[in-house]
């Protein structure tokens, strides 16, 4: 068995390249989760990885602050992950512990977002063929949650507010955050009609209004009752739903 060596000259080129390529290979790395909750009153928090693939893979694993062409070396997330790289076995996983350094003093009345970055390279194979080595990134939300906030992130999804507009003939959902959490819409519709979401359009910071186009007509006789879900701490649905208000 040929000894696993890490391309290291790959790295810095391939940090997009999982989101470049649009081919049948998949990641082999399976993030535990959809998000990361940071609690501000604990001093650490775990994120498992496994790796489902067949062979062993090296993952370098960092956190930006939303630039999402940031690198390992250029991020200022206020966060210390360890391991940073690490070799991880055909079927087995690997444990990221992830700290808060203190460089950075983040608010404390409302949640704060960052991201995790997983990339993963293959082995370079030594058979004499010309192949293509494919890095995959993986990039989910990680939510720094100050410990001291009143209101219950289970009752979040209730308290946004919405109001139906006419513009120029155009019914836009115009949607208000009341809450100190960020809220990530996985659907929301008025009546028959769906508002356009889109990876701008469907999160909601804390505070923060939008104005969301309607598919199709709507039309008021048509059903006025906002139905839609807000994705949870575990990857789930929270439902809601309110009179329409125009």
């Amino acid at each position: 068995m040929r000894p696993f060596k890490f391309p290291w000259q790959l790295l810095s080129g391939s940090i997009l390249l999982g989101s470049l390529f649009t081919t049948q290979a998949q990641a082999a790395i399976v993030i535990s989760g959809t998000r990361v909750i940071y609690p501000s009153d604990q001093k650490e928090v775990s994120v498992k990885l496994d790796n489902t693939g067949k062979v062993p893979l090296l993952v370098q694993s960092w956190i930006d602050d939303g630039d999402q062409r940031s690198t390992p070396d250029t991020s200022t997330a206020p966060f210390v992950l360890t391991p940073p790289i690490a070799r991880v076995n055909a079927g087995q996983g690997q444990t990221l512990r992830v700290r808060l350094t203190g460089q950075q003093k983040l608010p404390q009345d409302k949640e704060s977002i960052f991201w995790l970055n997983v990339l993963e390279v293959p082995p370079t194979v030594e058979d004499g063929q010309n192949k293509l080595n494919i890095a995959f990134r993986n990039r989910i939300k990680l939510f720094y949650r100050p410990a001291g906030l009143k209101e219950e992130i289970e009752q979040a999804a209730q308290k946004m507010q919405w109001r139906l507009k006419n513009n120029a003939g155009n019914w836009v959902l115009e949607g208000v955050n009341t809450t100190p959490y960020f809220l990530t819409l996985n659907s929301i519709k008025v009546g028959n009609a769906s508002a356009e979401l889109n990876l701008a359009s469907s999160m909601f910071a804390p505070d923060e209004r939008k104005t969301l186009p309607l598919k199709g007509a709507y039309s008021p006789s048509g059903g006025s009752r906002i139905e839609g879900g807000v994705i949870n701490d575990y990857g789930g649905i929270s439902k809601f739903e309110f009179p329409a208000v125009f």
